[in-house]
C-alpha cells in the first residue's frame, strides 16, 4: 500500500489533516502524521510527503532523498464561519496563529470570502507590538491565544484545500477511483453550508448576500490535464468562466478545447500569465499535479483579475491602518533626572482622561514621543494613532488632508473621494504637531470640529460624527502668538486643556549620558562598551547647551562612532558646534593653562601620579592641547617636564 505522510508544526494542525484525508482515501493509502515535538524518525519510508504550509517545510528538517513533495494549500473550515457573522460591525479582533504568515494569510483568506465587517488584527508567538483586545478569532490554535482575551472564536484548523488533495490523488494515480466521492463530499458541505445559511441568514438580506459570497468563492477555477493530455477536472467555477458543462469535456484531449493563446499564457519562468477572454481577464497558474515533475499531468488554476484587484485593495488599506500605531510607551523614555520623571508621572495621570493634551517643547525634545506614550498608556490604545504636522503642509492642502474630501470637490481630486486623518483617528488620537502653525483661517474650522466633535468633508454637506482623543504640540509661546495675531485666542484656550512642558536637554543633564549610551547602543557593529567610549568626552557633553535637544545628541552619538569606530573619541573630535562653544576665545586657554597648572601643583602636594593622559580626562580635552599647554608652561619655567607617572612636577 502507498504511504503518504502529513507533516506539521502542531499537533492540532497534523491530526485534523490526518483525520481529513483518512476520511477520503481511508483504505487506499497508508497515512501517518508527525509534528514539531514528534518528528518523523530518519528511516521513514514513504511515496509522498504532505506538509501543511511553508512555514512547516522551512521550519521541520525532513527531506528523504528522491521522495516527492506537496505544499498543501488550505482553505478556511466553512462549517464554523457562521459565528463570525453574529460579531458587529467593525468589531476588532485578534486573529491568532501559529506564525506571521499563517495569521496573515487566515485573515486574507476571511476578507476573500466577504467576511469584511471585522477589523483584524494578527497575533502569533514572537509578536512585539499589537492591540489588547477582548475578542480573538483562531483556526485551532487556541493555545496562543493570550490571556487578557476574554471571547476566544475557534473557527477550527484550516483543512486542505480541494485542488492540494487532486494534487494527492493524483500522484497516488487514484483520482477517477475518488472523483464522485470527492465531489459527492464537497456537495455535501455546500448543502449543509445552505441549511446553516438559511438559518443564520433568514433575517438579514445583506448576510444572505454575503454568504452567497462565500459559496461563490470556495475554490477559484480548476483545470487538470492527465499524463495523456486529457481533461480530468473541470469544476464548477470553470465551467461558469468557459460556459461548458464539465460532463462535455472531461475525458476530451485538451487541445480540442484549450487553443495555443491558452498555453502560451503559461509558457514561461514563472508558469503564469494574464489570459484576455471577452467578458474579463483570468490570471492562470500552471502547477504540477506530480510533485516538480509537469510531464505526468498539470493543474491550471484560474483567478478572476478583479477578484486580485480588490485583494490588493484589501491589503493595502490594512497596510495603511498599522501605518497609524503608535510605536513608543513611557518605557521608550530614557532618562531620571527629575524633571522628567516629573514631566512622565503627570503624563500617565493625564493617559487616563480623554480630555485635549497640549504638550509645550523645545525641538528635539521628544514631544511625539511622549505623545504616543501617553496614547498607548490610555483606553484608546487599540485605536489609531494617528500624526500630522501643520509646519509641513500648505494651507490649501490641510482642509481637505484633516476633514476629507468627496469626489469632484477640486481638481484632481480622488475618484470617489477620500476620507481625512480625522476619521482615520476615529476611536484613537489625533497628534496635531507644530500647531502654532497653523494658519489663521483654518484655526476657525479647526476650533468648530473640536468643539462640535463633528467634520464634513470638503465639498460635501452631510455632516460625520467623530470620536478622537487629541494631543497637540508645539515649540513655540503660543501667548506671544497671540498677541502678534497669529493664533486665535478661543482656540488657545480650547487646546489648553492638560498642559504639560517637555523640558529641554539642558534642563535634565542628568540624563545625556544614558541618553547617548543608548543611541550609541543602536549602532551597529559596537566595538567598545558604552561608558569607555564616552569617557574622554563625558564632562563636555555635559556643559554644552544642546539647543537641538535629543535630536542634536542623536546626531553627534551618531557622528562619533563614524569618525572614531573603534576607539573612544577626545574633545577635538567632536563637531564644531561643541568645540566652539566649549572652547569659545582666546581666555578659555589662558584659563585652562592656569587650571592644569593648579591641578599638577595639587597632585605633587598630596604626592599623586599625574601625566597628560589623566589631564586630558580631566578637562575633557585633547593629549595634543594638553601637551600644548605643557609645552608653554615649561617654556615660563613654571613646571619641569620628566617621565613616568609623577613626571610632571611645579618649580
Amino acid at each position: 500500500m502507498k504511504k503518504l505522510v502529513i507533516i506539521s508544526v502542531g499537533y492540532n494542525t497534523a491530526h485534523t489533516i490526518y483525520e481529513q484525508l483518512c476520511n477520503i482515501l481511508y483504505s487506499s493509502v497508508d497515512i501517518k502524521y508527525y509534528y514539531s515535538s514528534s518528528p518523523p524518525p530518519t528511516n521513514l519510508e514513504v511515496d509522498l510527503i504532505l506538509y501543511s504550509s511553508e512555514y512547516a517545510f522551512e521550519r521541520i528538517n525532513f527531506r528523504p532523498a528522491n521522495v516527492p513533495y506537496i505544499i498543501a494549500r488550505r482553505s478556511i473550515n466553512y462549517h464554523e464561519i457562521g459565528k463570525l457573522f453574529k460579531l458587529p460591525k467593525y468589531s476588532d479582533v485578534l486573529l491568532v496563529n501559529d506564525s506571521k504568515d499563517s495569521a496573515e494569510e487566515t485573515i486574507l483568506l476571511l476578507q476573500a470570502l466577504g467576511i469584511d465587517h471585522i477589523n483584524y488584527y494578527p497575533y502569533y508567538p514572537g509578536i512585539d507590538n499589537y492591540p489588547k483586545l477582548k475578542i480573538a478569532i483562531t483556526p485551532g490554535e487556541t493555545e496562543h491565544v493570550p490571556g487578557f482575551v476574554n471571547h476566544i472564536i475557534d473557527i477550527k484548523t484550516r483543512l486542505v484545500d480541494i485542488t492540494s488533495i487532486i494534487e494527492i490523488l493524483t500522484h497516488f494515480d487514484i483520482l477517477d477511483k475518488f472523483a464522485n466521492i470527492l465531489s459527492a463530499k464537497y456537495i455535501q458541505d455546500i448543502i449543509k453550508l445552505i441549511k446553516t445559511g438559511n438559518k443564520l441568514l433568514k433575517d438579514s438580506s445583506k448576510m444572505k448576500e454575503r454568504f452567497k459570497t462565500v459559496i461563490n468563492n470556495v475554490h477559484d477555477g480548476l483545470i487538470a490535464i492527465n499524463k495523456e493530455n486529457k481533461i480530468s477536472v473541470f469544476n464548477p467555477i470553470a465551467e461558469k468562466i468557459f460556459a461548458q458543462k464539465a460532463t462535455k469535456l472531461i475525458g476530451q484531449d485538451s487541445e480540442n478545447f484549450l487553443d495555443d493563446t491558452f498555453f502560451q499564457t503559461v509558457n514561461n519562468p514563472r508558469k503564469e500569465g494574464i489570459l484576455k477572454l471577452p467578458s474579463h481577464e483570468l490570471l492562470i497558474s500552471e502547477i504540477p499535479l506530480y510533485a516538480k515533475n509537469s510531464d505526468n499531468g498539470k493543474l491550471f488554476v484560474l483567478k478572476d483579475v478583479s477578484e486580485i484587484h480588490r485583494l490588493e485593495e484589501s491589503v493595502r488599506r490594512r497596510l495603511y491602518q498599522e501605518q497609524n500605531i503608535a510605536r513608543y510607551d513611557f518605557s521608550h523614555i530614557v532618562g531620571k533626572s527629575p524633571a522628567l520623571q516629573k514631566v512622565l508621572s503627570l503624563a500617565q495621570k493625564m493617559a487616563k482622561s480623554d480630555s485635549t493634551v497640549f504638550i509645550q517643547g523645545e525641538s528635539g525634545t521628544g514631544k511625539e514621543l511622549l505623545a504616543q506614550s501617553i496614547h498607548n498608556a490610555s483606553n484608546r490604545s487599540s485605536g489609531p494613532f494617528v500624526a500630522i504636522n501643520f509646519a509641513a503642509l500648505s494651507e490649501t492642502l490641510l482642509e481637505s488632508e484633516l476633514f476629507g474630501y468627496v469626489e469632484g470637490s477640486f481638481t484632481g481630486a480622488k475618484k470617489g473621494g477620500s476620507s481625512g486623518l480625522f476619521e482615520a483617528a476615529h476611536k484613537g488620537t489625533l497628534f496635531l504637531d507644530e500647531i502654532g502653525d497653523a494658519p489663521l483661517p483654518f484655526q476657525v474650522k479647526l476650533l468648530r470640529v473640536l468643539q462640535e466633535r463633528q467634520i464634513r468633508r470638503v465639498g460635501s454637506i452631510k455632516v460625520i460624527p467623530i470620536d478622537v482623543r487629541v494631543i497637540v504640540a508645539t515649540n513655540h509661546n503660543l501667548k506671544e502668538h497671540i498677541k502678534a495675531g497669529l493664533m486665535r485666542e478661543d482656540l488657545y484656550y480650547r487646546l489648553n486643556v492638560l498642559p504639560i512642558k517637555m523640558p529641554a536637554l539642558r534642563e535634565r543633564k542628568e540624563d545625556i549620558l544614558p541618553l547617548a549610551y543608548s543611541f550609541y547602543k543602536k549602532n551597529k557593529p559596537l566595538s567598545l562598551d558604552a561608558k569607555l567610549y564616552f569617557s574622554n568626552i563625558k564632562t563636555c557633553l555635559q556643559n554644552y547647551s544642546w539647543p537641538g535637544n535629543i535630536r542634536e545628541l542623536q546626531n553627534v552619538v551618531e557622528y562619533l562612532a563614524n569618525i572614531c569606530p573603534n576607539e573612544p573619541p577626545q574633545s577635538s573630535d567632536l563637531p564644531e558646534d561643541i568645540k566652539s562653544e566649549i572652547f569659545k576665545t582666546p581666555n578659555d586657554i589662558i584659563d585652562l593653562k592656569e587650571e592644569i597648572f593648579a591641578e599638577i601643583k595639587r597632585c605633587n602636594t598630596l604626592r599623586q601620579p599625574v601625566g597628560r593622559r589623566s589631564l586630558a580626562h580631566k578637562f575633557s580635552v585633547s593629549e595634543n592641547k594638553i601637551r600644548e599647554v605643557l609645552n608653554v608652561l615649561h617654556e615660563e619655567n613654571r613646571i619641569q617636564i620628566g617621565f613616568g607617572k609623577y613626571s610632571l612636577k611645579v618649580i
